[in-house]
């Protein structure tokens, strides 16, 4: 009786070797996004995965703002990796996103794609460096797809801005903090922001 592990070959006559020169490209595609089955999900995640009325709060450039409102989508980046908005995204398929400059919320959008640790080479980056500005300079400082990359759409600016100490964060169900400088954080989205999203 043949044991299978003194075997080289498999049932189809594959080697080994033929087997493990895949296992590279097979890691690159799970590291690129994340899947609706992960089990090692933080507390953190489990929240913005099970809740509709999450957003992320992030900061840009007033001029990246500008652009965010007339423009149909932009490109934006991170050289974080923000694993909670990929999981948030992997959940819903889009992520409300409010931009402070400051202490004021001042933007919202909507994230319509996002990836993580995006191959400069792949398809899917071309999409995202296709949205990317003609005036955006992020690239002369970061990779031009950096660690978290995604796509805003349905940008605009607040005709009434507001302290960003308004919101509530996910993690805590407590008030953004005065002085709040780290980026991002996650938060519920207050009634009427992107009432696009019944939200």
């Amino acid at each position: 009786m043949d044991d299978p592990d003194d075997s080289a070959e498999s049932a189809d006559g594959a080697s080994l070797d033929e087997m493990m020169q895949h296992l590279g490209e097979a890691k690159k595609l799970d590291k690129s996004t994340l899947t609706s089955n992960q089990t090692q999900w933080s507390g953190l995640q489990r929240k913005v995965r099970t809740q509709r009325n999450v957003a992320i709060l992030s900061k840009n450039y007033s001029d990246r703002l500008d652009e965010l409102v007339t423009r149909e989508k932009i490109t934006h980046r991170s050289g974080s990796r923000l694993v909670s908005a990929a999981a948030a995204f992997d959940a819903h398929g889009q992520l409300p996103i409010y931009y402070r400059t400051g202490d004021m919320v001042t933007h919202t959008g909507i994230i319509t794609d996002l990836i993580l640790d995006p191959d400069p080479e792949s398809q899917k980056a071309e999409k995202f460096r296709s949205q990317v500005s003609e005036d955006d300079d992020y690239a002369d400082y970061n990779e031009e797809l950096d660690t978290t990359t995604y796509i805003v759409e349905h940008g605009r600016k607040l005709d009434e801005p507001f302290q960003m100490t308004a919101l509530r964060k996910v993690s805590d169900d407590e008030a953004i903090d005065e002085g709040f400088w780290r980026s991002p954080a996650y938060v519920y989205t207050r009634e009427g922001d992107f009432s696009s999203l019944g939200g």
